[in-house]
């Protein structure tokens, strides 16, 4: 690395004193130089209107990004939100599925290395596969960022210690996401509750119950039955075998919208439609339609934020900026949900259900990149998260008109 830093310098001087010419950009030890050359044609434009923001160190790059699944639309939009904020800072992207399998998860990442990608954006679903996926970027020098599955709280903590190609992650805060449902169902003096969701392993499930259970049950609610599937097509038959055991039940939660089609059709096949109350986490657009029409008391949302703000610590870090938290380490953020409400689905599908739409706007993505902002900070990541990432911020940041609801 420091004989490429001192070849490009040398370089540099000569293009000086050749044209006399000053010569801009930044860079770093801690960030792996860029090298384009063999970047295919394909996803070179950017999509999803995108508009390109200039890069201010060696770029553009070429960034490989993952989902765990396609096909399921929530997984789709993890995709869509990093491959949008990649290609609005001027980059190109390599996009593949890990089919639902750890396998192909590290069969894609080591592809994207092989590919000689300069960076990755990067889920790691299967959460087992984080230490050998950060071994395999450690080893063909390629930083990486994880967004919203970014594995065991334990693996992050080594990797922010040792891996210094690791730039940080990105997820949402997921038990608080399942504490805000579980007060809500106590609320509606909901008393008896089945969940429905991902396989047990997964981190944004299993936090989700975590924190729906801590609420209601402290509250004095009961969670009878737990369904849990390897994938949504699961879904109808766990659902009638848990609600046809639990009739009685007041509401079903449903820790993903990609839950909500088939638990509804075990409602309707069991005549229970109308008599249970359904709450859901992770609202996408056709659960929006059902939460306007009351078929769906309430959701919770703002899970795909984390795709759209990790590939801007990876650029920082290519750019020769690495973003750092108070300890000097690889930063973890969490995004916090806001409620999806009758009150606010209206301006909530707006902006996230819009096809010409996407939540993050270029002037959010300049604040949060060094080269368009050079004030910014690991602070400046937390001031947005905290304050300028709920419902009405983001309404506002697009020139919409706040709701001004309580949920917002």
């Amino acid at each position: 690395m420091k004989k490429r830093i001192a070849a490009i310098g040398f370089a540099v001087c000569l293009l000086v004193v050749t044209f006399l010419a000053g010569c801009g950009g930044n860079t770093n030890s801690n960030a792996a130089p860029a090298d384009n050359s063999a970047a295919p044609a394909d996803n070179s434009a950017a999509g999803d209107n995108a508009t390109a923001v200039t890069a201010g160190g060696n770029g553009p790059y070429q960034f490989g990004v993952n989902t765990w699944g396609a096909g399921v639309p929530m997984l789709d939009s993890f995709g869509d939100g990093a491959e949008f904020s990649s290609h609005a800072l001027g980059n190109t992207t390599i996009r593949a599925s890990d089919d639902f399998t750890a396998d192909k998860e590290i069969a894609n990442v080591q592809n994207f290395a092989s590919s000689g990608v300069d960076g990755m954006v990067l889920s790691a679903a299967a959460v087992t596969t984080l230490p050998q996926i950060a071994q395999t970027c450690s080893d063909a020098k390629i930083p990486f960022v994880l967004q919203t599955f970014i594995g065991d709280d334990k693996d992050i903590a080594t990797l922010a210690d040792s891996n210094e190609y690791y730039v940080g992650a990105v997820d949402s805060d997921m038990v608080y996401d399942g504490q805000v449902i579980g007060q809500k169902a106590l609320d509606d003096g909901m008393k008896t509750a089945v969940i429905i969701g991902g396989n047990i392993g997964d981190n944004n499930m299993d936090q989700r119950t975590q924190g729906f259970k801590d609420v209601f049950e402290k509250g004095g609610g009961k969670v009878l039955f737990e369904a849990r599937c390897t994938d949504p097509s699961e879904t109808a038959t766990k659902a009638e075998d848990m609600l046809a055991a639990n009739k009685d039940v007041d509401c079903l939660y449903a820790l993903v919208g990609d839950y909500v089609p088939g638990s509804l059709s075990a409602m309707d096949k069991l005549g229970l439609t109308g008599k249970i109350n359904v709450y859901m986490s992770c609202v996408d657009e056709a659960s929006a339609k059902l939460i306007k029409d009351g078929t769906i008391k309430l959701g919770n949302d703002g899970i795909t934020l984390a795709s759209y703000i990790a590939p801007t610590l990876l650029q920082n870090y290519l750019d020769g900026n690495r973003i750092l938290d108070n300890s000097g380490k690889a930063p973890r953020f969490r995004t916090i949900p806001f409620l999806v409400t009758q009150d606010n689905v209206d301006a909530y599908m707006s902006v996230f259900c819009s096809p010409d739409t996407k939540p993050f706007t270029e002037e959010m993505l300049n604040k949060l990149i060094v080269a368009q902002n050079p004030d910014v900070t690991y602070q400046t990541y937390v001031d947005l998260i905290q304050s300028g990432l709920k419902l009405d911020a983001i309404l506002v940041a697009h020139g919409l008109p706040a709701t001004g609801t309580s949920a917002s």
